[in-house]
Order: C-alpha cells, then structure tokens, then sequence
C-alpha cells in the first residue's frame, strides 16, 4: 500500500493543481521512499513557491545528502525567502560541507553576489526575511562549530544597525573552540551586565574546553547572579563548589545547594537557619529527600526552631521535619490550621505534610472545614479526600468525615438569631400653623426652591426643563459584515462552562463544605461512598451540590462500581434543568446505568436540543462499545464536537467497517477534521483507510475533495511510522 500511495501522490505532485502539489509534497516526506525523494527534488523547481518549501522540508525529513546539491541551487537562487530557509534548514540537518561560506557571509550581509533576492519583497511584506536567515546562519555556524566564522558572528554583533543577534552569537560562539572563547572573554570584560549575563548562561550550556578559565573568572565576579550562574554549572568533584555554600549572595547559595547540595550534605547543616528564606527552602527541600543523614537531635531541633517567619521556607522546613520525624510531627502541626494569626500560606503549606500523616491528620484537618478562609477549607478538604483515596481500609476516618460534610452535618449552617421586636413609635407632635409657616420660611430663606440667575443654556437650567443642553443627532446605523455578524453571534452563544473555583467567593461553609465534598467523594471509590451519593442526590440539596454529586457517581461508574437501575427516572427528570452542566452530568451518569434498554436511552440523546448532551451521549455509547446507526448519523450533526466523537467512536468500534462514512465525514466542513480521520485511519483501520483515501484520490470527480485525502494519507502514514518506530524501541 505504501508503494501504491507513492505512485499516487508523486503524479499528484508532477501534474496535480498548486494546492493539491502542496500537500503530495508534505505526504511524500512521510512516506520516505527513494521514488519519493526523487520526485520531491524535481518540485523543488516547481514553478509555485509553496510546493518548493513543502518539498524542501520533507527533504529535511528525509535527509538524503545525494539532495544537496539542488537545496544547494535554491538557496542561492531561489527568489523566495521562505524556500531560502526552508533549503538551509535541510542543508545544515544533512552537514554538508558547501553550505558553510554561504551561513558566514549571510551571518553579516545579504551577500548579493552570492545569492539571489526579490528585491520587492521587503516592501510588499514590511519586513526584511534576511532577518531570520542571519539568526538561522548564525546558529548553524555554532552547530557545526566553525572556527573561522567567529569574525562574522562579532561582526553581526557590532551591527548598530541591525537586530539583536546576542543570545544566538554567545551560544554560537562557546561552540567553537579556541576561537570563539577567545571572543567571548574579550566580550565579557565589556561593562555590559545584560551581556554578561548571556555569555554566563551560554559558556555554561558549553562543554568547550578553552571556557575553563572564563568559567572560573565568572565564579570570582563581583556580580551575584553571574557567580550563580556559573556555580550551577560547576562540575560536582570541583574543588571549588564548597565555596559557593558561604557565599555572601543569597543568589549563589541557592544555586550551590540546588545543584550541588546532594552531593554536599555535610555543608547544609550549617545553613539549616540561613538567613535568606530562598536559601533555607532549597535547604529543607534536600533534607527531605536525604533524612538519613540529618537525624540527629541538634539538627531537628534547628528545624523546628525554622517553623516561623516566612511562610514558603517554614512550610518546606515542615515537610524536612516530617521527612525526619514520621507521622508522629503530625500533632504538632494541627495546631497550625486554626491559628489566625499565623500566616496562610504556612497554614496551607502544613496541609501537605499533614496528607503524608494519614488518619492521624483527620481531626485537625476536618476541624478547618468551617474555617473562615476558603481557601484554607477547601485545600482542607481535598487533602482529606486524598487521604481516604490512599486509604485501603474502609470505613477511614477521613472518607467518613467528607461523608458527613456531604450530609451537610460536618459544618451546619448558622442558627438564625431571633429578631429583636422593634420599639413602639413615638407619637407624632402635632405643629400648629403658625409654626409650620415659619419652618417653611425658613427653608425658603436657607435653600432656595428656585435658582437666582441661571444662565442660558446652563447644566441646571437644562435639567430643570427636562431638555437636553443641544440637540442630540440619531447614531449612524452599524451595518456589520458577514465575518463580524458571525463573531457576534459567536460570543452570544459561547458556552463558559468550566468550573473554576474563586478563593475571592463569598460562600456561606457549610454549603461550601457540602458542595466541595460532593465533588471530591467522587475519588473515594467504594459500596458504601456511592450508596451515600445515590441517597444524597433525592434529598432537597442545592443545585451545585446535585452537580457534585452526578460528576462524583459518573467517576465511581468508571472505576467500576455499580450503580442503581432506579437511578433512571431521576436523572431523566434532571434532563429538563435550565442548567447545561446538569445535563451533560445527568447523560454521563445515565451511560453507566445498569438495563437492556438503555442503550435506547441513550441513542435518543443523540436528537436532544442541547448540543453538549448530544456529545456526552456519544461518549457514553462509545464506552458502551455501541456503533449503531444513529452514531453514523450524529456525523452529520450541525455542531461539530458532536460529528467528531461520533467519527472516534466509529473508528475504535467498527474499524475497517467504518471507513467509508469516516472518509464522508473527512471531506465535510472544509475538511476540518481530515487528519483526525488519517490519525484514526493509523490508529485502527491502516490498510483499510489508505486504501479508500487512495480510491478518492483516483477519482477525478471528486479532484475537489483530494486535499482532504492528500492530508489525511499524510497522518496515517505518519502515525504508522511512530508506531513502528516505538515497537522497534
């Protein structure tokens, strides 16, 4: 078949349209085949510009140095830019030797005499494609380590006039021995810190020898971050690294203990009580993969001595200390979680020492749950439900506390106060009417009800006739077009549906509590978890915990427990919700319902006025192992999720069976799933979808359809090859 498709797609490319040569030419690379590289050679003097990049890029796939010569010809000749970088590209993957004095002169100069240029193309496009060829040249020059380029790489540098080539020159220039030392040590004594700084991290990348001596000067800089950067690049046997865990810059410590505290450990005793919170994080982090080393008494009371101050540093000493210590620190840290005072993120930070504890975390951690901080509540929670996940035993005390959170007894709501009856009028005090007429003088006297001396055309004058200052012209009509109507009516339908939860909500806990639960039961996978989520979803709960409570059973269903056929007419009725994500929630649960007839069920989803449930409906007979002819009918689905998981379905379930209504379905909607299908093709139906795509392709009625097939053969082929190449792995 990979013959046949050769044969086809290389007439394709020698006689097909443009767009249709264009896409022989990238399926061509993929099938790596002598006649396909040969015809590829001959595209690369097509008279399109866009088959000759597509051709020379599947010869960089290909990599055959007998191509060469010709990549060779359009570099230099070709007018288009794009086909320049795409023959460079392929010329460096293949090493070959004459490209070399073309990548100096272009590391500098257009080189006119030596390559051809559409010397419009900089004013049609605005912007010069020499540009990227330079960056190209000069990183190839460094790839292939040119010596004798290093004048030309210091020569694009020194280029006030044009782009910044630093960061490609440095890395460039540490690849090319002698020479390209020499200049960059010359370029470090320049007082420039921005540069300096990329020479340290391009001499540290190196592994050229003649950088030794610049290496050793950046350690001795008077500049923090340049001696951090080359202390992360120091070898581990240098005598040198015990140096850098007294340095004076925080900057350096970290980066020694970071690389190089491993392989140290005798020096971080010492710096157990840093006095930079960076440096003491990087510490506690190499403690608590090393405890052994750190077990004795003095050194664990140095740790506990560093649960204080910043919160980052003291929850990472935490985390030493239980590396050191066991469960048994656990105690000693429940405390923590209900003291205000004490910051939050150390607070948090201790909930992940506290989930290594176990069970003997539970009371403190079900003690937060009503805790003023949502944030704290919540990452409370989910370390319980952690807990119980890893928890083998059952009934585990913290899967029976998020039980009860969910029965809403763990939190209860607040007991309303008794509103205190209010106070009995005072009686009104009649005035007579000479009183009345002196309080109304009064006003008139203090605020007067008329202005005094308004001018024309005033703001209050305005407003007190009810008119406008001037008079007010209509708008001009907006007449939007084709493209910007369908925008519009694009962000008038969007659908923003994914679940985010805001530590800024303001949520009463224990419907937090209950609702958050709901959710994270549904990794607590056992009889009795699902048999409380089942009896909580009839009760009068609140719609985001219903919601928690479908997600957590649909994951529980996966995992393999069973749910109740009785559970039907329930999830039924949560089809008519006025919410979208109860709907889809509600068929997911349905698809792992017990029953003969509810794949019936399911297949009348597929016409539901919701187009999310429509998807969640084909997933669900997609795990149902159903391929019947509604799914061949949801690809014609208006909405495309729906059409597309119908075509996954399809292909896993019917395979071979299905590559007819798959290769229909390829060529629907502009072909925008086309290779999607050549992946599946690849995946489940190889010889079977080459064939028919081959079929289409042989068919001159339909030579509307044959980039479809062109990309799609593209990605089978491709995908075969991927497997073939893991296999061999």
């Amino acid at each position: 078949m990979r013959n046949k498709t050769t044969d086809r797609l290389s007439e394709i490319l020698k006689d097909g349209i443009d767009v249709h040569r264009c896409g022989a030419a990238r399926a061509l690379g993929v099938m790596n085949t002598p006649k396909a590289t040969k015809v590829l050679v001959a595209a690369l003097m097509d008279e399109d510009p866009d088959v000759r990049v597509d051709a020379a890029a599947s010869l960089a796939e290909i990599c055959d140095p007998a191509t060469a010569d010709q990549l060779m010809e359009n570099l230099t000749g070709d007018p288009e830019s794009d086909v320049k970088k795409t023959a460079l590209a392929a010329l460096v993957a293949m090493n070959h030797a004459p490209v070399i004095p073309l990548l100096r002169a272009l590391t500098t100069s257009r080189a006119p005499e030596l390559v051809a240029w559409d010397e419009d193309e900089f004013y049609a496009d605005g912007w010069d494609n020499w540009d990227d060829i330079q960056l190209a040249s000069i990183k190839a020059l460094g790839d292939l380590g040119i010596e004798d380029a290093v004048p030309e790489v210091l020569d694009a540098m020194a280029d006030e006039m044009g782009q910044d080539v630093s960061v490609q020159a440095f890395t460039a220039l540490a690849k090319m021995g002698a020479a390209g030392a020499r200049a960059m040590v010359s370029m470090f004594e320049v007082d420039d810190a921005r540069l300096r700084r990329r020479i340290a991290r391009a001499v540290g990348q190196s592994d050229n020898p003649h950088l030794t001596d610049l290496h050793s000067e950046m350690l001795a800089s008077p500049t923090g971050l340049i001696r951090a950067i080359a202390t992360e690049n120091l070898a581990q046997t240098d005598g040198r690294v015990p140096e850098m865990f007294v340095d004076i810059d925080a900057q350096v410590r970290v980066a020694a203990v970071r690389h190089h505290g491993s392989q140290n450990l005798s020096f971080l005793t010492n710096m157990i009580t840093d006095s930079a919170p960076s440096v003491r994080v990087e510490v506690f982090k190499t403690i608590a993969t090393h405890p052994d080393t750190f077990k004795d008494k003095d050194t664990i009371e140095a740790v506990k001595g560093t649960l204080k101050g910043d919160p980052e540093a003291a929850k990472h000493a935490a985390l030493a200390l239980f590396a050191l210590q066991g469960p048994k620190v656990a105690k000693g840290f429940s405390h923590v979680l209900g003291n205000t005072e004490i910051p939050r993120d150390f607070r948090i930070g201790v909930l992940e020492t506290l989930e290594k504890s176990g069970e003997a975390a539970v009371p403190a951690l079900l003690g937060v749950a009503a805790d003023d901080d949502r944030q704290l509540r919540l990452a409370g929670l989910t370390v319980l439900a952690n807990i119980a996940e890893a928890d083998a035993s059952w009934p585990n005390a913290a899967g029976t506390g998020l039980l009860a959170a969910l029965k809403g007894e763990l939190v209860l709501p607040p007991e309303e106060e008794e509103a205190e009856p209010e106070p009995e009028p005072e009686p009104e005090v009649e005035l007579d009417q000479a009183e009345l007429d002196e309080i109304t003088k009064e006003i008139d006297e203090s605020l007067p009800l008329v202005a005094e001396d308004a001018a024309e055309g005033s703001t209050l004058r305005a407003i007190m006739e009810n008119k406008p200052l001037e008079t007010v012209k209509e708008p001009e009509e907006i007449v939007l077009d084709e493209t910007q109507q369908r925008l519009l009516d694009g962000t008038n339908t969007r659908n923003f549906n994914k679940r985010k939860v805001s530590w800024t909500t303001e949520v009463a806990p224990h419907l937090d509590v209950q609702r958050f639960s709901a959710r994270l039961l549904g990794q607590v996978v056992n009889p009795e978890v699902t048999a409380a989520l089942v009896e909580t979803l009839s009760m009068e709960i609140d719609d985001e915990t219903r919601d928690g409570i479908l997600f957590s059973l649909a994951m529980h269903a996966v995992a393999g427990a069973a749910l109740p056929a009785d559970l039907r007419d329930e999830l039924t009725a949560l089809l008519d919700s006025k919410a979208s994500e109860t709907r889809v929630l509600a068929t997911r649960v349905l698809g792992w319902l017990p029953g003969d007839d509810i794949i019936d069920v399911i297949t009348g989803l597929l016409d539901h006025s919701d187009v999310l449930v429509r998807v969640e409906a084909v997933q669900a007979l997609d795990h149902l192992n159903v391929a019947n002819d509604a799914v061949i009918s949801a690809l014609d689905d208006p909405y495309l999720g729906v059409g597309i998981a119908a075509a996954r379905l399809l292909a896993r379930n019917s395979g071979q069976a299905a590559v007819d209504a798959l290769v229909t379905y390829a060529v629907k909607n502009d072909g925008t799933y086309r290779r999607d299908i050549g992946r599946l093709f690849g995946q489940y139906a190889p010889e079977a979808g080459a064939a028919r795509l081959l079929k289409l392709l042989n068919d001159e009625k339909q030579k509307a359809k044959w980039l479809v097939a062109l990309d799609a053969l593209a990605e089978l082929f491709q995908y075969t090859a991927s497997e073939a190449e893991l296999l061999v792995a």
